[in-house]
């Protein structure tokens, strides 16, 4: 309860700031990233939208409202507000990775390659942008180049279990059967959620391989 009402008394506050100071940037900024945080999504988006009209080059502002459409599933509004975010900062790698995950996200796998390839040539240890690339190379049959992807991924993150479990698909679909399940076995011990049929399907190799 009290945390409700401490979220209250903040929106109210720079709901008050902003009404003192409607082109401030930096208050409409801090007011929208506060109702998204407390999911009034709507208003979240119109106060990005008042912010950009008086700042229409600013870089936070368009990768925040583009995180809230990701949130809000309105994929393409959140794929147009980060390449508007790299016309105005190109180069800017957090913005190539964002779009390639929402194309990965999409199903659209080329598209997604080559954002999270740009993004890895302007910051190679981006451990999210390597997870996602893992990824989509899988569904490309680019199966060496996700295993460096995943294995990269792995070395960066020890602890994190999607990228043992993406090296883990990487290498099954390459036949090498028992280090997926080496890879695996770490998915699990970090506590990533395996999908039960890709275990399974990877037991069964196993067990024609020791028959």
């Amino acid at each position: 309860m009290s945390d409700n009402k401490n979220n209250k008394d903040m929106i109210s506050a720079v709901e008050k700031e902003v009404r003192e100071n409607p082109n401030s940037v930096v208050a409409l900024h801090r007011l929208a990233l506060l109702y998204a945080r407390n999911e009034r999504f709507d208003d979240a988006i119109a106060t990005f939208h008042k912010a950009l009209e008086i700042d229409p080059y600013s870089f936070e502002l368009r990768i925040n409202l583009g995180s809230v459409y990701f949130q809000t599933g309105r994929i393409e509004e959140g794929i147009e507000q980060n390449k508007l975010a790299l016309q105005a900062h190109p180069g800017a790698a957090e913005a190539m990775a964002n779009i390639g995950a929402a194309y990965l996200h999409l199903a659209k796998w080329e598209e997604a390659a080559e954002y999270l390839s740009m993004a890895l040539e302007k910051k190679p240890d981006m451990v999210p942008a390597l997870t996602s690339l893992s990824t989509v190379l899988v569904e490309l049959g680019r199966l060496d180049e996700a295993v460096e992807a995943a294995r990269k991924a792995t070395s960066l993150a020890p602890r994190l279990g999607v990228a043992h479990n993406n090296l883990a698909v990487a290498l099954f679909y390459k036949g090498q059967y028992r280090e997926a399940a080496d890879a695996l076995r770490q998915a699990k011990k970090y506590n990533y959620p395996v999908h039960p049929e890709f275990d399974r399907q990877l037991n069964e190799k196993l067990s024609e391989i020791d028959a």
